[in-house]
C-alpha cells in the first residue's frame, strides 16, 4: 500500500491514535465533572469560606477550562494529524491552549507564596484580598504575555511521510523563519519554567521545614501535658488518702468564701486560656494540612508535565522528531505529551482525599442532589 492519498493516510494514523483519543475524552469527562463538583460545593456548601480556601474555586474554573479546550482540541488534531491545513485556527488555538495553560500553573506559585506567608511567617498579616486579587489580574496578564509569541511560533506546516512518500499538513511548530525569535522565546520559557519550580522548591522546602518542627513541638507539649495530668491525678489521690485518715479541715470563714470566688476568677480565666490555645492549634492543624494538600497539587503538576518538557526538548533537537514515529510509536509519543492534562483533572480528588471539610461538604451535597433527583 505504498500510492496512497494524504487522506488515507490521515486514516490510518488517526485509527493508530483511537487509545489517545479515548483517554483524552475521559480526561475531558473527570475533569470537567470534578472541576464542577468543587464549584457547586464551595458555591452552595462553602459559601464565605476562610482565606486558606480562596485560591480552590478559581483554580478550579481555569483546570476546568484547560481540560475543555485542551482536550478537545487535542482529540481534533488526533483526527486531523496531516491534514490540518487552515493556518489561522492552528494559530489561533495554539495561543488560546498555551493562554489557559499558563494560568493555573501560575496560580500554583501564587498558592504557594500565599503558604509561606501563613506558616513561615504567621505573626504577620494574612495576604489581603486586594493582593490576591491583584496577584490574579497579574496571572492573567503574565499568561497573556507568554501565550502572545505562540502565533509567530506555530502554524501549519509540511509534514512528510517516508514511507509512502508523500506530505500532508500539520499544525504544529515552524520550522522556517524567525528563527531568532522562537529561539528567543525558548530560552525565555525555559528559564521561567525553571526559575518557577526552583521558587516552588524553596518555598515549601521551608514550609516543609517549619511544619515539621511545629508538629515534633506540639508532640513535646503533648507528651508534657500527659505528665502532668498524671501527676496531678497522683496529687488528687495523695490529698484525698490524707483527708480520709483525719487530715485537718479548713473553717468556712469570709476569707474562705474570698479565696474560693478568687480561685474561680483563676479557673475561669485558665478556661479561657486553654480555649484560645485549643482554637489556635486546630487553625494550625488545619493551615498545615491545606499546606501539605497543596504540596501534593504542586507535585502533581511537576510530574505531569515533566514529560511534555521532555518531548518539546527533543523535538526542538530533532525537527522531524514527529514525522519519523512509526504509527506503533506514535500513540505512545502522543500518550505522554497529552499527560500535562492530568494536572488539571486530579485537583478534585485530592480535596475529596485530603480535605476533611470538603469531603464532607461534599457528600452532603451530593446526598441533596440525589435525593432531590430520586
Amino acid at each position: 500500500m505504498d500510492n496512497i492519498t494524504v487522506s488515507e493516510w490521515n486514516e490510518i494514523i488517526a485509527k493508530t491514535l483511537i487509545p489517545n483519543i479515548v483517554i483524552l475524552m475521559i480526561y475531558v469527562v473527570l475533569g470537567t465533572c470534578g472541576n464542577i463538583l468543587v464549584l457547586l460545593v464551595y458555591s452552595f456548601q462553602m459559601k464565605g469560606s476562610s482565606d486558606e480556601r480562596y485560591f480552590i474555586p478559581i483554580l478550579a474554573v481555569f483546570d476546568m477550562v484547560v481540560t475543555i479546550y485542551c482536550g478537545i482540541f487535542l482529540i481534533i488534531q488526533c483526527f486531523y494529524t496531516v491534514t490540518f491545513t487552515n493556518n489561522a485556527l492552528c494559530k489561533t488555538a495554539q495561543f488560546f491552549a498555551g493562554f489557559t495553560t499558563f494560568i493555573p500553573i501560575l496560580l500554583l506559585l501564587i498558592i504557594a507564596v500565599q503558604r509561606y506567608l501563613k506558616v513561615c511567617v504567621p505573626n504577620k498579616p494574612a495576604m489581603s484580598l486586594r493582593v490576591k486579587r491583584f496577584a490574579l489580574i497579574l496571572t492573567i496578564v503574565v499568561s497573556l504575555v507568554c501565550a502572545f509569541p505562540l502565533p509567530f511560533v506555530y502554524g501549519s506546516i509540511p509534514f512528510h511521510s517516508a514511507t509512502y512518500g508523500i506530505t500532508g499538513t500539520n499544525c504544529g511548530k515552524l520550522k522556517d523563519g524567525h528563527q531568532i525569535a522562537r529561539a528567543v522565546y525558548a530560552i525565555v520559557i525555559g528559564f521561567l519554567a525553571v526559575a518557577m519550580v526552583t521558587t516552588l522548591i524553596v518555598l515549601y522546602s521551608k514550609i516543609g521545614c517549619v511544619v515539621v518542627r511545629q508538629f515534633k513541638l506540639n508532640k513535646l507539649h503533648s507528651d508534657q501535658e500527659e505528665v502532668r495530668k498524671s501527676k496531678k491525678i497522683i496529687d488528687n489521690e495523695e490529698a484525698s488518702d490524707k483527708g480520709q485518715n483525719g487530715g485537718i479541715q479548713t473553717p468556712v470563714t469570709s476569707d474562705a468564701d474570698s479565696n474560693i470566688s478568687n480561685t474561680s476568677l483563676v479557673k475561669n480565666h485558665q478556661i479561657t486560656i486553654t480555649g484560645s490555645k485549643k482554637r489556635q492549634k486546630s487553625n494550625r492543624r488545619i493551615t498545615h494540612k491545606l499546606t501539605i494538600m497543596f504540596l501534593v497539587i504542586t507535585l502533581v503538576f511537576v510530574l505531569s508535565y515533566l514529560p511534555k518538557v521532555v518531548l518539546l526538548i527533543i523535538e526542538g533537537l530533532y525537527d522531524d522528531f514527529w514525522e519519523k514515529l512509526s504509527n506503533k510509536e506514535r500513540p505512545g509519543a502522543f500518550f505522554i505529551y497529552e499527560m500535562f492534562i492530568i494536572n488539571n483533572i486530579v485537583n478534585p480528588f485530592i480535596y475529596a482525599f485530603m480535605d476533611i471539610k470538603f469531603r464532607k461538604k461534599a457528600t452532603v451535597f451530593l446526598s441533596r442532589v440525589l435525593h432531590c433527583r430520586f
